[in-house]
């Protein structure tokens, strides 16, 4: 099952790990000094270059405060950790339990600048690792992982492309790109967005206050898909040919529909009989759809060619 939404704000905590690892320096000798205040470009004394031999599903944990962050797969047994720090004013720590990687950022001077915090991480993992990634500010980008991944930001944009598994994304203020994805998928946010591109989930749920939502791709059969906005626009793509029963619904705002839908007998009215909305059905009605917004539009848009496939 999904693990419930997690609250809108959440208390980072850093130094998860208790063994610091030495950056082995690979600039060219006599490379100038950092400046006097440690700030500018990232020099071979900032840089970690580290692997981990696993043995067996490997899991992997990431806490930073500013910065880029990219996983990616590979087929070999081992982890590959490659960060570069902004400053000295913060150090990247790793350690290994196991199968567990943890991997954390650590502010370890006073008065460290914005810029000065930033921590540049690109990982290497093997296929079926597991994900726990939290990265406040910057962006998150994880490709061909095929195990549960989950990511916490407060501003960071995540994109997740050809991924499988248990899928769980919270931001608070970040948008969220789910490519391909396959599994269950949940996403909570404040004010993000999030646009759902060729999922094959049978259970999906978005809920955001003020973000745009977008949903193109299979309504697998007896799955369920919801997406809620308190003011923010919901746009799904649908064709004749799927086998969905659908409810869409709107306190304030409005909802569109471009779809050849057989009315409910039965439907209950949106808010107490105040709004507008819809029920009904296309095929069998196999797939669950429900759509959700308080004052923002929704719009049941009809995808040309091929249907979801679900029939």
């Amino acid at each position: 099952m999904i693990a419930p939404p997690k609250a809108f704000f959440l208390p980072w905590t850093f130094g998860l790990c208790s063994l610091a690892l030495m950056a082995t320096p690979l600039g060219a000798a006599g490379a100038p000094p950092d400046g006097p205040d440690g700030a500018g470009e990232p020099t071979a004394s900032r840089r970690l270059d580290q692997r981990f031999t696993v043995d067996g599903r490997a899991m992997v944990t990431l806490r930073n405060a500013q910065g880029r962050v990219v996983v990616k797969s590979w087929t070999r047994s081992d982890v590959e950790i490659i960060a570069e720090r902004a400053s000295d004013g913060i150090e990247v720590e790793a350690v290994q339990h196991g199968n567990r990687i943890e991997v954390a950022t650590h502010v370890v001077q006073t008065g460290v600048s914005s810029a000065e915090m930033q921590a540049n991480y690109e990982l290497h993992v093997p296929e079926e690792t597991e994900l726990e990634i939290k990265n406040d500010t910057g962006s998150v980008a994880v490709q061909r992982v095929y195990s549960d991944i989950s990511v916490d930001t407060v501003l960071s944009t995540v994109e997740l492309t050809d991924v499988s598994g248990v899928l769980t994304v919270h931001t608070v203020d970040g948008s969220f790109v789910c490519l391909r994805c396959v599994g269950r998928i949940q996403f909570t946010s404040t004010s993000g967005g999030a646009r759902f591109l060729q999922p094959t989930s049978e259970s999906l749920h978005a809920q955001t206050l003020s973000g745009q939502l977008l949903f193109d791709g299979q309504f697998r059969p007896n799955g369920s898909y919801t997406l809620k906005t308190a003011s923010g626009s919901i746009d799904v793509l649908m064709s004749d040919k799927d086998s969905v029963k659908l409810s869409a619904r709107s306190r304030k705002g409005s909802v569109e529909n471009q779809v050849s839908l057989k009315p409910e007998g039965h439907a209950t009215l949106p808010f107490g009989g105040i709004g507008t909305g819809l029920v009904g059905t296309t095929g069998a009605g196999l797939a669950r759809v429900e759509l959700t917004s308080f004052s923002g539009k929704i719009r049941i848009l009809k995808r040309d060619g091929a249907s979801s496939g679900n029939q």
